[in-house]
């Protein structure tokens, strides 16, 4: 490593000398936040779209951005994102890629952005996107329980719960359940509001009560204070798997 600095360091302009090698290692991060390339890439793109619209930074300038970025990702995409430890994480790698290949006009698109506000939004795509894959591999798993499920409505299985045989169950009340993860909607922050009454220990719910009997809502006048609520439903909680 040089005794200099690297010019494209974030940090440590007014130091004479390189940090220890120790330090590098474990200041570097790219290993795997490399991983957040895709997501960094998009967000680099839209925030270059807002500067360009708000008349921050100059149409040839965005334009020469996001022709860059695209090769950028066509790049990681081809031949995966270099691991280089003085560059630290994936937000400096990307921007000095950029840099090499549009030179001073790079350097513009870190205006009116923090790394803060890179960390936190590339991580919110990145978390996103990954629900999405999961919500996603739920619908296959409904969709085959669902269909194994009619084949054999009336086939018996024991039910268990804490880890030990429970009452005699079919297999349509066994799929029932799984299927009541309810992977329709936002993932996550969309389904805590999803009522758990009724989801039962071991077989479907026969009775007409409703799911969506206790869903839950801010008290008025107290964000953190929750309270239960109760929304008429005509359709059983045994249908709302």
């Amino acid at each position: 490593m040089p005794d200099e600095p690297p010019s494209q360091r974030t940090w440590g302009g007014r130091f004479a000398a390189s940090p220890a090698e120790l330090m590098t290692r474990i200041n570097a991060s790219i290993g795997f936040d490399k991983r957040l390339w895709r997501e960094d890439i998009a967000a680099s793109k839209a925030h270059a779209a807002m500067l360009r619209d708000q008349k921050i930074i100059s149409e040839a300038d965005a334009a020469a951005i996001l022709e860059g970025l695209d090769q950028i990702a066509a790049e990681y995409e081809r031949d995966g994102v270099p691991e280089r430890l003085e560059l630290e994480d994936i937000h400096m790698t990307v921007e000095h890629r950029l840099a090499e290949l549009i030179g001073e006009a790079a350097g513009r698109l870190h205006t009116a952005r923090s790394r803060n506000d890179q960390v936190a939004t590339d991580f919110r795509l990145w978390v996103r996107g990954s629900c999405d894959e999961v919500v996603d591999s739920i619908r296959g798993l409904q969709r085959v329980l669902v269909s194994r499920a009619e084949e054999h409505a009336d086939t018996i299985m024991p039910g268990f719960t804490h880890l030990q045989v429970a009452q005699p169950v079919t297999k349509l009340a066994s799929s029932s359940k799984a299927c009541r993860a309810r992977a329709a909607g936002p993932p996550v922050s969309g389904n805590i509001d999803t009522p758990s009454a009724y989801a039962n220990a071991a077989a479907a719910n026969t009775t007409p009560a409703t799911r969506s009997a206790t869903g839950v809502r801010p008290r008025p006048g107290a964000a953190t204070s929750p309270r239960a609520t109760y929304t008429p439903d005509p359709t059983p909680g045994y249908a709302q798997a």
